[in-house]
């Protein structure tokens, strides 16, 4: 149960850093912004796969 809970907390952290990310991305279009954005939300994603593994 704690491991969840740090996980949804985890994904709520990096939820808050991909939209903030994201607003700075619209003035900034250098790669990098696109490439550190682009590996946020594939860690994002990597943890909701994990929260729905522990919910079944």
């Amino acid at each position: 149960m704690t491991e969840l809970k740090d996980l949804k907390r985890e994904h709520k952290r990096l939820e808050n850093v991909t939209r903030k990310t994201t607003k700075k991305r619209l003035n900034d279009r250098a790669s990098d912004s696109w490439k550190s954005l682009r590996e946020l939300k594939k860690l994002k994603l990597k943890i909701k796969d994990k929260i729905n593994q522990l919910k079944h």
